[in-house]
């Protein structure tokens, strides 16, 4: 990890965050603000009447308002924590604003309650009345879906109270990962020491052209994590069998059924509502019909690398190791700015906003946050988190990032702040959308067959870690509740052998499923985000069918999805989709996206073929 500290970071490289809050004490005003109102609603000192047209208007105002000011303050603190975790100022900043977080998630309880108490046939009536309720019409609609799986105020203020205690599950695999699990260093083809963390390997060593050391990590990370594997895999079985109750509870045919239907009391208006048999056949579609063309890329990546086998820490291995050009981060911006140039002037000009206005944190300090994120500020604009490396494979990553901060961005200024949920099944189509884009930008611009290798070698990437790895924990998510719901104990055998039988499964012989393998389980917080992982999926599909058609038929079509950008949380998944042209409500797509791999990997195998005859 670089040695530089955060104050020692050129401006150029940090964002501008003054458009949020000029400074820490203006923060401090607007925390002060928003905690008494909380705090006056939450004590009865106030209230958010809608007993008339007129005051459920006016209350919807005040509580949009009111949320909107709650992300921005809460948005402010968590983004200078992100730029250095280890400053006590930010670490203090972030925990009163997790707390005031926690306060705005109970006055929303309270709220919807209220509103759950309406009945249906009275808000139609005064959404007629009073035209200007419509602009929160996906907030109401929404609460009408879940009206019938919602319980008592009484229960609902129980649930919300103990909303922290049932994060536990969650919160011990992060204790657990962040802290307590401790990997041993180890030594490269060349005797040079590396350290070895879940995030240097995942996001480092994985993809190392050194056999010895992906392999070395690969066992010191498994000799880590079986140490604490009793233990994580009784917060995995707690975080199951909790969603299992309150399923029941709410009157749920399945977790399953909850989760992609209702998601949580907060994010409720995030779920598309869809069946967990369209589920069923999204994941089946993938382990089924993409599992020939990676099993084909294994044998092409065993071949290349010269392996006697492929061990499961060779499977992102590079193919073509040497070329790795550098490029520089304003080169990048242009390159991206370019790319997008497709979707219209107005998204094009949002893009290059992130670069003349300083969107990004792109500088490597000490305590910095591990992950990048693409994310916004309701009222403002969007922001970007992410770690600036040099090469082509940071801006491939960098253009995922922006394509989440620009959708965020539009939508933000077209949309009331709680109709703003970004549907979990859209969400991830506009970021790979972009890395999409910059690939068939370059592809047409640049005349160099090694570099359109590369990119076809990152497409399979981007595909493998979005369409393999994500539906394979979606896969193990399906089994375990399967298993838990017909009353089997999820033991730490159980989870790692189901594990182990996804993988072999989907590998066939390809790849050797060893026991870090089936231990892969314990690296990744997925596990704790409902259904979530499967999403990747179908977004990914979503933007090859997306790019394809913005080549075949023009600017048109991606202006178009601009325009379904702006849409925000407006509408569900499905419904966005549809507005952009593209039925996702089965599995035809998903399967024209997955003949795309095949294709890649057919061009992959025929250019190692032309370089061994050269």
């Amino acid at each position: 990890m670089s040695q530089i500290l955060r104050k020692d970071v050129p401006k150029e490289k940090t964002w501008d965050l003054t458009p949020i809050f000029v400074s820490i004490s203006a923060w401090e005003q607007s925390f002060s603000i928003v905690e008494r109102k909380l705090d006056d609603l939450l004590a009865g000192r106030d209230t958010l009447p809608i007993s008339s047209s007129r005051e459920l208007l006016n209350s919807l105002n005040r509580f949009d308002d009111l949320k909107e000011k709650l992300n921005r303050t809460t948005s402010y603190a968590m983004y200078k924590f992100s730029e250095d975790e280890s400053d006590a100022e930010n670490q203090e900043m972030m925990g009163r604003s997790l707390s005031l977080a926690a306060k705005g998630g109970q006055v929303t309880t309270n709220f919807t309650n209220e509103l759950l108490n309406l009945k249906k046939a009275d808000i139609e009536k005064w959404e007629k009345e009073v035209k200007e309720l419509n602009k929160f019409k996906r907030f109401l609609n929404r609460l009408n879906d879940i009206r019938d799986h919602t319980l008592s105020p009484g229960m609902e203020n129980t649930l919300a109270t103990l909303s922290e205690t049932l994060r536990v599950p969650e919160g011990v695999f992060h204790s657990v990962t962040s802290s307590d699990i401790k990997f041993e260093p180890v030594k490269d083809k060349n005797g040079r020491e590396f350290p070895v963390s879940l995030h240097m390997y995942m996001t480092q060593i994985e993809t190392s052209p050194d056999t010895l050391l992906r392999r070395n990590a690969f066992q010191s990370l498994t000799n880590g994590l079986k140490k604490y594997q009793h233990t994580l895999a009784k917060s995995l079985s707690s975080e199951v069998n909790k969603n299992i109750s309150l399923a029941k509870l709410r009157g749920y045919e399945s977790a399953k059924d909850m989760l992609l239907q209702y998601s949580s009391a907060d994010k409720f208006y995030a779920a598309d509502g869809i069946s967990s048999e369209f589920l069923e056949d999204i994941l089946d579609t993938f382990r089924f019909e993409l599992s020939p063309h990676m099993q084909r890329y294994a044998r092409l990546r065993k071949r290349q690398l010269g392996l006697d086998k492929l061990l499961f820490s060779d499977v992102k291995a590079p193919l073509d190791p040497e070329f790795d050009p550098p490029i520089s981060y304003e080169e990048a911006g242009q390159i991206i700015t370019d790319a997008v140039g497709v979707l219209g002037p107005e998204y094009q000009n949002e893009m290059s906003r992130v670069f003349s206005e300083r969107w990004v944190y792109r500088g490597d300090n000490v305590g910095r946050r591990m992950i990048a994120f693409g994310g916004g500020v309701h009222g403002v604009h969007g922001y970007s988190f992410y770690p600036w490396g040099g090469n082509l494979f940071d801006m491939l990553l960098l253009g995922h990032e922006l394509g989440h901060t620009l959708h965020y961005s539009l939508s933000m200024k077209n949309q009331q702040y709680i109709n703003n949920t970004q549907s979990h099944l859209f969400v991830e189509a506009p970021s790979t959308l972009v890395e999409q884009l910059i690939v068939n930008y370059l592809k047409n611009n640049r005349d160099d067959p090694r570099l359109n290798r590369w990119l076809n070698m990152y497409l399979m990437m981007s595909y493998h870690h979005n369409c393999v790895t994500h539906v394979l924990e979606a896969e193990l998510l399906r089994r375990l509740y399967n298993l838990a719901e017909n009353k089997q104990p999820l033991s730490t055998s159980i989870i790692s052998e189901t594990k182990g039988s996804i993988l072999s499964e989907f590998w066939g012989d390809t790849v050797e499923i060893d026991e870090g393998a089936k231990l892969t389980w314990m690296r990744q917080p997925h596990y704790y985000m409902g259904l979530y992982p499967f999403t990747y999926s179908v977004g990914i599909s979503a933007s090859t069918i997306m790019a394809s058609r913005i080549q075949e038929e023009g600017s048109n079509v991606g202006e178009q999805w601009t325009k379904v950008l702006k849409q925000g949380g407006n509408m569900g998944g499905l419904d966005l989709y549809r507005m952009a042209g593209i039925d996702m409500s089965n599995t035809n797509n998903l399967k024209k996206a997955i003949a795309r791999v095949g294709t890649i990997v057919d061009e992959l195998e025929d250019s190692f073929k032309l370089t061994a005859n050269e």
